[in-house]
């Protein structure tokens, strides 16, 4: 009893002396609230997506949600549905428009960043749809994620929709490749580029875990 008058006391003092310093208290304990919910079909994410077993987290603007696979699933990743990044019913790599953020473990026997870079663009285009046309490279460009050098590559070929944009940020460390994609039509490209680039810059790196570890799922 005494304890809780004493906590009421201190924060009527807080309140009084430091309103700022109140609202930041206020915020940290707010904040602590889970990203996550879970809907019959998938996990959605909301604020932040976090994922301690491969050592990141992404910083959600507002209104943009992310979709993961539903547990007991493997965690690597998440999709931002486009045009609309609030969209809140199932999404999945058989849309049209999308990002995507993933991380997997390095099996094969290419350990350099450039060979991982052209296998995640490749599966990227052998995974969605298939081209009517050859696709056409652009030429590969240096770059960061969250301070990890990384590669920033794209392909275009012709499918039923149009002509079809995918792109890939590629990173490495300690044998887990990091992706970053979009997967996009060329009419749409300004936009959805945009939102890509969002994404790669909210990436963050966690410390990577020594044992089992709990994403909040």
């Amino acid at each position: 009893m005494k304890r809780a008058i004493f906590k009421l006391l201190l924060t009527s003092i807080l309140v009084s002396q430091s309103p700022v310093l109140f609202a930041q208290l206020a915020h940290r304990v707010g904040s602590q609230h889970r990203h996550w919910v879970e809907t019959d079909s998938e996990t959605l994410w909301r604020g932040r997506y976090s994922n301690c077993d491969y050592g990141y987290y992404v910083l959600l603007s507002a209104g943009t949600v992310g979709h993961e696979t539903h547990s007991p699933s493997p965690n690597h990743g998440f999709l931002v549905s486009l045009p609309d990044t609030g969209k809140i019913s199932y999404t999945s790599d058989g849309d049209p428009r999308f990002i995507w953020v993933d991380a997997s473990y390095n099996s094969s026997d290419d350990k350099s960043l450039a060979g991982n870079a052209n296998r995640s663009l490749a599966f990227a285009y052998d995974e969605i749809g298939k081209a009517k046309s050859a696709p056409r490279s652009s030429k590969p460009s240096t770059t960061e994620l969250a301070g990890l050098p990384a590669i920033h590559s794209g392909v275009e070929y012709l499918s039923t929709n149009g002509s079809v944009l995918v792109e890939t940020i590629v990173a490495l460390r300690s044998g887990i490749i990091y992706t970053i994609g979009l997967r996009t039509l060329q009419k749409n490209q300004v936009f959805d580029e945009q939102q890509f680039l969002q994404v790669a810059n909210e990436f963050r790196l966690l410390k990577l875990p020594k044992g089992e570890c709990s994403n909040g799922r």
